[in-house]
């Protein structure tokens, strides 16, 4: 989004933003259910180990997506001011 976005523009790209984090915990969530405490939801352990990659790198991108939902708020923020 580019420096000169309107206020509008800039929370619906916070409800994209939360949508989104929403959807890859949901995801991550389904993934930690579906292995169970012990993981004896999933009989081959490479299956294992491509579940848990998969929620290590959804775990990095609601990362970065949290950090650009705050620079997006202190931009909204400023721009109140």
């Amino acid at each position: 989004m580019s420096d000169d976005a309107t206020p509008e523009q800039l929370r619906q790209e916070l409800r994209e933003i939360d949508a989104e984090i929403a959807d890859l915990r949901r995801s991550a969530a389904d993934v930690r259910t579906r292995l169970g405490p012990d993981g004896d939801g999933v009989e081959n352990s490479e299956d294992i180990a491509a579940d848990l990659t998969g929620i290590q790198e959804d775990e990095a991108v609601i990362g970065v997506l949290e950090q650009r939902r705050e620079a997006i708020c202190r931009r909204l923020d400023e721009s109140a001011s």
